[in-house]
């Protein structure tokens, strides 16, 4: 799995650990952070242990969660360990789920032959979620946490915060504990009251304007005729990749982008999307385009 921080990667990842282990209780199953598994190599290799550290993580290991694999990249001594071990657990049929912040290929630093390995089974992208599913997610925690949350106000928080759940589940704690402690209830002023200081931070001005701007600078091409129904090939895969990256980026749902460029169905804006999503596993040169592009927008 791989995405932005704060998507909820890691409690996808404890989830299915969560899962085996309920329906599974005899599998032996290991939960960690790369982090956690590169010291524990180092301090195997200091206290001469790696017979130890191979038979846990090799002989002693039927499903191995590991997360944040980014964190291996340019730690070569790490990196071949786990390349042996990812071996052997797959000749030996074993379950591997990772994590990263980012696709296989995209990880700079890590070793080709574990970018192509971490691409043999399903590479699943996770999605800032859209504006209804941020509000979902909101209701939901206020429920669970006996907060009363007006609509009026979860729909705010959620169009201020688009990509990071726990920068979302954040903000709503944070208007929760302003009225906890003064004693008034939630409400839309004070939540655009408490919440104003983080608006620019969350948006980073990352406007459709901008996107769309910085999308044609890349191509050469004119905004306007992007948002036009030209469908020149020199306009069509700009404009599928500026589709992608205002889902990927602003959180905006398949209607929103399509009202944004005109009022166009929906549903061709999510074939843009998923054919963007599909050529990133295997064109280098659209691969290309859109980190020159991420790079200009942060």
């Amino acid at each position: 799995m791989f995405g932005g921080a704060g998507l909820g990667k890691t409690h996808l990842l404890r989830a299915i650990g969560h899962e085996l282990y309920q329906t599974k209780p005899n599998l032996r199953i290991l939960f960690l952070t790369s982090e956690a598994f590169t010291n524990e190599l180092i301090q195997a290799i200091r206290n001469e242990k790696m017979r130890e550290f191979r038979e846990k993580y090799r002989n002693g290991c039927d499903v191995l969660l590991l997360d944040d694999v980014h964190f291996l990249a340019g730690k070569e001594r790490t990196q071949e360990e786990f390349f042996y071990t990812f071996n052997y657990l797959h000749e030996s049929r074993k379950q591997i789920v990772i994590t990263s912040d980012r696709y296989p290929k995209d990880i700079h630093g890590l070793e080709n032959r574990l970018q192509t390995r971490f691409e043999w089974g399903l590479v699943a992208d996770v999605q800032p979620p859209e504006i209804e599913t941020r509000i979902a997610i909101l209701q939901n925690k206020a429920e669970k946490e006996g907060i009363v949350l007006p609509d009026e106000v979860a729909a705010y928080i959620a169009s201020l915060v688009t990509t990071n759940i726990r920068e979302l589940e954040g903000s709503l704690h944070r208007v929760q504990a302003y009225a906890a402690l003064t004693g008034v209830k939630i409400t839309l002023e004070l939540a655009k009251q408490i919440l104003r200081e983080i608006a620019p931070k969350t948006r980073h001005e990352l406007t459709p304007e901008a996107i769309l701007k910085i999308v044609a600078l890349q191509f050469e091409v004119k905004s306007a005729d992007l948002k036009a129904d030209k469908r020149t090939r020199n306009l069509t895969m700009p404009r599928h990749i500026c589709w992608y990256l205002l889902r990927k980026h602003r959180g905006m749902s398949y209607p929103q982008i399509a009202e944004y460029f005109g009022g166009k169905d929906h549903t061709t804006v999510m074939h843009g999307v998923n054919r963007i999503t599909a050529l990133l596993k295997n064109d280098p040169e659209i691969l290309k385009h859109i980190t020159a592009i991420e790079g200009l927008l942060r």
